[in-house]
């Protein structure tokens, strides 16, 4: 869990009006006064340290460039200007250290009150400006995290089952139809935002359902984040592809485009078993042999269903071990 990035107002507010509840004895009223400057500097440079520190660690490695999770994190975010972040934030936080440790020893050398008056001060000003400096970079971090906080927490071991087409052909309806996720569904492209999670129960068997944001029938390097993030959950995540067609045009698209798109996905997923699948049937119903459905009556879902479940009992059958032969 990402913590919630505090700008540097909030960062010297927590450290300053925490540490001025610090109080000292000593032998003497300077010396109190100076212990109580001690330990009020040491105090706010581990909170300001701890604070930064804190943010440094919380985010997932920026070296790692492979995997499901990673490069969708890569989608969302720049991960160069993130590493930058990262790194200027650490900066920050190893300054404010190195000041605490100079500022300690010269408040335990001052031999009056204006001397360690001007210490202190001089300590909170520099380590306020450290913090500001890397105000631009907390920036970042706080973007980033409101943008990894949008990916769903996705089972890599469970069954998977990514639907995919053209925007507005019926993803969301029939996820919505046939599993425990809730997408928006509106008609007009691009309602899915990024990747949504449900869950379909077959008897004692559980499957995950992935609604992608749509495809467009254009090359990998021309299609946007949006795009990008369907891509990865089927290059990723699928055990099946349902890929959804709508014949009627009604989302915009002819079925010329959307059977190009689909040849494209058995062209890069070639060992990933795809059912085809005619949506909103209510408007038109084609004579073509792939299973028809309207994801909004319900109608034709169930026979879907089957269908899919025969595709993950005849897989699970082929993985069984042979009987050996008398």
């Amino acid at each position: 869990m990402l913590p919630t990035i505090m700008m540097p107002q909030e960062i010297l507010d927590k450290a300053f009006l925490r540490v001025s509840k610090i109080d000292a004895s000593g032998h003497s009223k300077f010396d109190m006064i100076k212990n109580k400057s001690i330990a009020r500097i040491n105090a706010a440079g581990d909170i300001v340290h701890t604070t930064l520190m804190k943010y440094n660690r919380a985010f997932p490695s920026v070296n790692e460039r492979e995997g499901f999770m990673v490069e969708l994190m890569c989608v969302l975010v720049d991960m160069d200007k993130l590493k930058i972040a990262l790194s200027r934030v650490e900066w920050g936080a190893d300054k404010v250290m190195d000041l605490r440790r100079v500022y300690d020893r010269k408040i335990k050398g001052t031999h009056n009150l204006d001397e360690l008056d001007n210490a202190r001060k001089e300590y909170y000003g520099r380590v306020s400006s450290i913090v500001w400096r890397v105000e631009p970079h907390l920036k970042y971090l706080a973007y980033a995290r409101d943008e990894f906080r949008k990916i769903p927490i996705v089972d890599e071991e469970m069954d998977t089952i990514v639907v995919a087409g053209f925007p507005n052909v019926g993803k969301s309806q029939l996820v919505d139809r046939i599993s425990t996720a809730k997408p928006e569904i509106a008609a007009y492209p691009f309602t899915t935002q990024g990747i949504g999670i449900g869950v379909y129960t077959s008897g004692y068997r559980k499957f995950q359902i992935i609604d992608t944001p749509g495809l467009l029938d254009r090359p990998l390097e021309d299609r946007n984040a949006i795009e990008l993030q369907a891509i990865l959950a089927l290059k990723y995540l699928s055990d099946m592809i349902v890929f959804v067609l709508d014949p009627s045009e009604t989302a915009g698209y002819t079925i010329e485009q959307q059977e190009r798109l689909l040849a494209s996905v058995k062209v890069n997923f070639p060992d990933v078993y795809i059912l085809e699948v005619e949506n909103k049937v209510d408007v038109l119903r084609t004579e073509s042999d792939r299973l028809k459905m309207s994801a909004m009556t319900g109608e034709g879902v169930p026979e879907l269903l089957d269908e899919m479940m025969k595709f993950f009992r005849l897989r699970e059958k082929q993985s069984m071990p042979s009987e050996p032969s008398e």
